[in-house]
């Protein structure tokens, strides 16, 4: 299907043969959608006739009684490939729904998913204004009534869906006393009524026309059997959600990273300002290469965050949050190579590029800013470092996980599940050592190097530096990036994990996936090499030779990977 994101031909679950994702992407890329979503992103209206269309689609079934991480990934990716706005209003039901799967009684899980069945849209209330992403700060709360069930009082803020979503699922504090503890806080689903106040839409910058506002609930009552899961295991219950739905986020930044490029490369092929298309300058060229370089990385990222999830459940913790940081960071990278081929005509309301300029700011902020992604890798470097003396093959495990049939999301939650992490030094040789595809002697000695420092850092006092912990939790991301990119777009690495084969007419630029890798060989580089300054500790690899190895490939295959851009578009 023409016009769809790099997420959906790589992932290893062909998603575009549901017939409601199928009907998605028919319904988005019809130039009369795509013109009411642009004209809604300008005015700043919510997209209500587009969420209609769907809704008669049935994309419904997507968050209840079909819901699984493919579909809802493929979902966000899709959409945020043609409107921000859209995809996040889509993108809060799974969001606001996944507590539902994950901990609500079977009687509440069936009534909330009837009435999504029935044309309702939910929304997740979580922050608060005075208190944001501290969620142990928020103050609303549910107390006991004496007839029964629970009082809502309190404001919540910034919340996707707000004054039209009618289904609420609400973090609230349920107990009160001197240090605050996770038990204090449950989860509740809230049927609005007169006593919930939709406050004014906040004005934002990114996706103008989302439903972005506050409810106040003035003593609304909840029945019992509304809460999901037990009291006091609210907050648990949330970090299980946001462990999984990061993956989701992810799937938004591939989706707006490959939109962006589809409309950089035709204005690039149809723009005439020297007597022939700009495409033909090398330095347009190199603008395209690089977004076509990221847009490729940010969509393997979040198909294996995707993979893992599946087969891991919340035991992919640490594929959910390296692919929320790196890939929303990608992702505006992307965007701002793209804004450079299209220029000033980025930056007009009038033109359909700005949307992506503006929407792509919000990823990097959705359900935890890059510097929680970077705190939580970093707390778990101890444990992905720690040496072993049994190592298993790690290629089985990895097969394993890509063969994984997709799974319902009540199944993905279990709070006992282990947090569990391919060994890197061991994977990477075993990546390296596949016949026939690109290069990757590089990444066995940055592996070696993050595992390396990682066990220097431990007990040094420059472990207490939070700058170096989160250098290295970066490495680590860019090496997760750099697997990925191997294992889902390098012919014998996908087979070897035992992902389908690519069609002819799907398959990666080898020239921009060499370039990718070396881009993130780089990366990693740079911040292996500023931990070492800052603890004062050897690097075990020649980084200078790292360097020039990773230079000189992307080097020769900067000719192919020009011509690739230069191709003419179908």
């Amino acid at each position: 299907m023409p016009g769809l994101p790099v997420w959906t031909r790589l992932c290893p679950v062909d998603v575009t043969r549901h017939p409601v994702l199928a009907g998605v992407a028919e319904l988005l890329a019809a130039p009369e959608t795509r013109a009411a979503l642009h004209e809604g992103q300008r005015a700043g209206t919510y997209p209500a006739e587009v969420v209609a269309q769907l809704r008669r689609i049935g994309v419904a079934r997507l968050f209840t009684s079909e819901a699984e991480v493919f579909h809802l990934c493929g979902l966000n990716a899709i959409a945020a490939a043609v409107d921000g706005s859209l995809a996040i209003t889509l993108g809060v039901n799974a969001l606001a729904l996944l507590p539902v799967h994950l901990g609500a009684a079977p009687e509440l899980r069936r009534r909330v998913f009837r009435k999504i069945d029935d044309g309702a849209f939910a929304a997740m209330l979580l922050t608060e204004l005075d208190h944001g992403s501290n969620l142990l700060r928020n103050e609303a709360s549910a107390a006991p009534h004496a007839d029964g069930g629970y009082r809502l009082s309190g404001e919540k803020h910034l919340i996707n869906g707000a004054t039209r979503h009618d289904v609420l699922v609400a973090l609230m504090r349920t107990a009160r006393g001197g240090a605050v503890a996770f038990g204090d806080f449950s989860v509740f689903c809230v049927d609005r009524d007169d006593s919930v106040e939709a406050l004014p839409r906040w004005s934002t910058l990114p996706a103008r026309a989302a439903d972005i506002a506050g409810v106040r609930f003035h003593g609304t009552h909840v029945p019992e059997d509304s809460l999901v899961g037990k009291l006091g295991d609210g907050f648990s219950l949330v970090q299980r959600t946001l462990t999984l739905s990061r993956g989701g986020i992810s799937g938004l930044a591939s989706g707006c990273a490959s939109g962006a490029l589809a409309l950089a490369r035709e204005y690039a092929h149809t723009r005439d300002v020297y007597g022939a298309p700009i495409v033909g300058l090398d330095a347009i060229a190199d603008h395209l290469v690089a977004h076509a370089e990221l847009d490729l990385v940010t969509a393997a990222m979040a198909v294996k965050a995707a993979v893992a999830a599946n087969a891991m459940g919340i035991g992919a913790a640490v594929y959910t949050a390296a692919a929320k940081l790196a890939c929303c960071a990608l992702a505006e990278e992307a965007v701002e190579q793209g804004r450079r081929v299209v220029s000033s005509r980025a930056l007009l309301a009038e033109q359909p590029y700005e949307r992506f300029v503006r929407d792509v700011t919000l990823y990097g902020v959705f359900d935890g800013t890059s510097h929680l992604m970077l705190n939580d890798l970093s707390l778990r470097l101890p444990q992905i470092v720690k040496a072993r003396d049994d190592v298993e093959p790690t290629l089985p495990r990895l097969a394993a996980m890509f063969a994984a049939p997709a799974r319902p999301l009540a199944a993905l939650g279990d709070a006992r599940a282990p947090v569990r992490h391919l060994d890197l030094p061991t994977h990477a040789k075993a990546l390296e050592a596949i016949d026939g595809g690109v290069g990757f002697t590089a990444f066995v000695a940055l592996a070696d190097a993050v595992v390396a420092l990682g066990r220097g850092l431990r007990g040094h006092r420059a472990w207490n530096d939070q700058g170096v912990r989160f250098a290295l939790a970066e490495a680590l991301a860019w090496l997760e990036c750099a697997f990925a990119v191997v294992e889902l777009a390098d012919p014998p690495r996908r087979a070897a994990v035992g992902a389908p084969a690519l069609p002819e007419e799907q398959a990666v630029s080898r020239d921009i996936l060499v370039g990718a890798l070396a881009g993130l060989g780089l990366r990693a580089r740079a911040r292996l090499l500023a931990v070492a300054a800052a603890a004062d500790l050897p690097v075990p690899a020649d980084m200078s030779e790292v360097e020039r190895d990773l230079v000189a490939v992307r080097a020769a295959a900067r000719p192919g990977a020009r011509a690739w851009v230069r191709t003419p578009l179908s």
